[in-house]
């Protein structure tokens, strides 16, 4: 491992003598593009035509008055080919540096050709070095798809789970570990992030989706220091994209119904916004397992996003926006009175009250007559206000945060050496009040970064990328990347990153969760910045089968920390330790997926993941708690010609897991409190399904659906529940579904904008 992190560090740190060396020798090539014409017309020149070095990927576009120059890496005589749709392509000899006019002849109109084709719900780029799978709507409507923790019910890389049986908060999992070490984005701007950690997933409307792009290992560093196991971006619909309206009910057996909606205005031929609504109500109490507390909390959540999109039709766009949420959830004991404070003499209640603003604005600047030229702005800010209770644990808490980025693009050269060059700000300020104590403290993180990409022929790709930061209380840190990718064949690819990654750790809202139970929290030391390095290979293949496409993929991934802060609910069963690492934590996770079309319009998924997570507890190397060693899942997909009816079922196969402080919680001494479901200190083994159904119509859809199929949930997710103020008490053990079946129905109207 040392050996790979200094290769890594000189690597990228001294590849600047790379660039001198690739631009020892180039050529130079200038010239115009026209439309073929008689003697007695004006030459029309031709923007946007393209003009490639014959046998490599090397090549650039006219401009607006259809000149191009182009620099390559070697001599005299190119042969360069030019083509422009509608026109026949041509093949030209440069010889020397004069420039040259190039005249291309109109083709031969054809007759009408009807081409058709099938959207994939899932994408891996064969030409990207970093392993990233896109996700489109497509998949996004597999499921009802009510916020970001929803979206991932098809998808093998990310895990989503409850984190404890009181507050409904879920989490994800990317390569084994929480989601606390993926840097979770909208729109490339940082967004689950500190006091929005636990429920920052809820805040992000399915309906409002576009897409997701996950990225596997360490990203770039373009998006930050962050990102140990990997990065999610979200994209959001656009004002000048979306559709002109759209109106999407949702309910549920379970009482929990949402209202989606969106409206498009044109305001000029430069300017678009819209309005987007969502909110939703849960106030339906349920115990199914009759241990007097509420199964799901309820829930009510309003949330508005007004954007607007910019463009002046030569260089200037931008995009900039604010966002309004407003959310209370509500869980605890059954019959508890909820008040805006603590009450003991109604029970145990549980109360988080949420308000949070955020604006931003992206700016861009782009050059047509050289296009591989651009440079962006962006800057966002957020206000966080968290009020909230459980039980007799008060924790009140505020985050300023802003962020800004300015990044600059180009190349040396050619486009096979692209360049990106930018500088960053990031500052939080923290106000938090946990058990009357305050803890309030502040970050300002300026940091500058360098990112070099080479690619040969389409077939090597190459990113290498260094940035620098200073921490207002821990000073530099430095964060290397690597990534490399190479196309055996077309469609055989094989990639490898490798990066180092740094965070700071904000133990309240990081372990929220924990809480929800009786044991006082005890910071053993002065808490330090968690480091960790990640390693990772991928192998994609994509195949034809009987006519039908496919692909296979494997990917193995290893993140070592060189330093975490370990929350330890081992050694103790009255405390929760925090303290620095002290020997090793590492994470390796395994996996394989199968995507193919096994008959026409019906998809076949199929995944498996193995994730060994072993860290140190207070000189003991043991499994991470509560991440499930093997995990599985099958997707089926099939929809009927024009897509009239879609039929979806998933099933999730979840191994067993090492429960937190197991031996103690689920031991024979404590009479009253045995799970039948748990085996010694592990979780049991069990299989969920999903389903869907959907109908198609002109401008509307209707879809339903159910979750958990087999009504299979875990018994006792509440230890201790007949006495939540005493010692035992514990809802945190959560390793599988606390609510049962649940069956939901709803539809999706939309009006598409008229085409210009």
């Amino acid at each position: 491992m040392k050996k790979i992190r200094l290769f890594l560090y000189l690597l990228c740190g001294f590849f600047p003598g790379i660039f001198n060396t690739v631009l020892a020798q180039t050529t130079t090539i200038k010239g115009s593009v026209f439309e073929q014409a008689d003697a007695k017309s004006d030459r029309i020149p031709l923007p946007g035509a393209t003009i490639v070095i014959s046998g490599s990927g090397t090549g650039t576009v006219t401009g607006a008055e259809g000149n191009f120059e182009l620099t390559v890496s070697q001599s005299y005589p190119v042969n360069i080919i030019v083509s422009y749709i509608g026109y026949k392509t041509d093949t030209i000899v440069i010889e020397n540096s004069n420039p040259v006019k190039i005249f291309l002849a109109r083709s031969v109109e054809l007759n009408e050709v009807t081409i058709e084709g099938r959207q994939d719900a899932t994408m891996i780029s064969t030409i990207m070095p970093l392993n990233v799978e896109q996700v489109t709507q497509k998949e996004l409507l597999k499921a009802a798809c009510c916020n970001l923790s929803e979206s991932f019910e098809t998808n093998a890389s990310v895990n989503v789970a409850y984190s404890d049986a009181v507050t409904g908060a879920k989490e994800i999992q990317m390569l084994g570990l929480s989601g606390i070490y993926s840097q979770i984005m909208t729109e490339n701007i940082p967004a689950v992030r500190g006091l929005s950690a636990a429920y920052g997933l809820g805040y992000i409307p399915g309906p409002w989706m576009e897409s997701i792009q996950i990225t596997k290992g360490s990203g770039s560093v373009a998006n930050g220091y962050e990102s140990a196991t990997g990065l999610i971006n979200v994209e959001f619909l656009k004002p000048d994209k979306a559709d002109k309206f759209y109106l999407n009910l949702y309910g549920a057996s379970s009482g929990n119904i949402e209202l989606n909606a969106y409206q498009t205005m044109k305001v000029n031929d430069n300017l678009n916004t819209m309005i987007m609504l969502h909110g939703e109500n849960m106030q339906t109490k349920w115990d199914h397992q009759d241990d007097g507390f509420l199964d799901m909390p309820l829930v009510s959540q309003g949330n508005i996003l007004n954007r607007w999109s910019y463009y002046d039709g030569k260089k200037y766009e931008a995009q900039f926006g604010v966002k309004g949420i407003i959310e209370k959830r509500r869980g605890g004991q059954l019959n508890y009175d909820f008040k805006d404070f603590a009450d003991t003499t109604s029970g145990y209640g549980v109360q988080i009250e949420t308000k949070r603003i955020e604006v931003f604005s992206k700016n861009g600047l782009v050059f047509p007559a050289t296009p591989w030229k651009s440079a962006g702005l962006i800057l966002s800010g957020t206000f966080h206000d968290q009020q909230s209770y459980f039980g007799l644990k008060s924790y009140d808490a505020q985050q300023l945060g802003f962020y800004g980025s300015l990044i600059y693009m180009s190349i040396f050269g050619t486009t096979d050496h692209k360049w990106k060059a930018g500088l960053d700000l990031r500052f939080d300020d923290y106000e938090e009040t946990f058990l009357d104590f305050p803890y309030n403290h502040s970050e300002t993180v300026p940091g500058a970064y360098f990112e070099y990409t080479w690619n040969r022929k389409d077939k090597l790709g190459v990113v290498a990328g260094s940035r620098i930061d200073y921490h207002s209380d821990h000073g530099w840190f430095y964060t290397p990347r690597l990534h490399v990718k190479y196309n055996f064949t077309q469609n055989i690819i094989w990639r490898a990153s490798a990066g180092r990654n740094f965070r700071t750790a904000n133990i309240f809202s990081d372990n929220i969760a924990l809480m929800a139970t009786a044991r006082d929290w005890f910071v053993m030391e002065q808490l330090e910045p968690e480091i960790a390095w990640n390693y990772g290979t991928n192998v994609t293949a994509k195949f034809q089968l009987f006519y039908r496409s496919g692909s296979l993929s494997a990917d193995y991934y290893i993140t070592d920390f060189q330093n975490q802060v370990i929350v330890d609910t081992y050694s103790s069963e009255d405390f929760i330790y925090f303290y620095n690492l002290k020997g090793e934590s590492t994470s390796r996770s395994f996996q394989v997926a199968l995507n193919y079309e096994l008959f026409k319009r019906f998809d076949l998924r199929l995944a498996f993941k193995n994730d060994d997570v072993v860290a140190d507890f207070n000189g003991i190397a043991t499994q991470k708690p509560l991440v499930a060693a093997n995990k599985a899942l099958a997707n089926v997909a099939y929809e009927t010609k024009n897509a009239l009816w879609k039929f979806d079922l998933t099933m999730h196969y979840t191994g067993e897991s090492q429960l937190n402080n197991a031996s103690e919680l689920h031991g024979s001494s404590h009479q009253g409190h045995s799970d039948s479901q748990v085996k010694g200190s592990k979780s049991p083994e069990f299989v969920t399904f999903n389903t869907q159904i959907t109908r198609n119509f002109k401008n509307w859809e209707v879809y339903a659906g159910c979750e958990n199929v087999s009504d299979f949930r875990q018994e006792m997710p509440v230890i201790g529940a007949e006495n939540p103020f005493g010692s035992e008490f514990d809802a945190t053990n959560i390793w599988g579904p606390i609510m049962g079946r649940k069956i939901y129905l709803g539809f999706r109207y939309s009006i598409k904008q008229k085409k210009s």
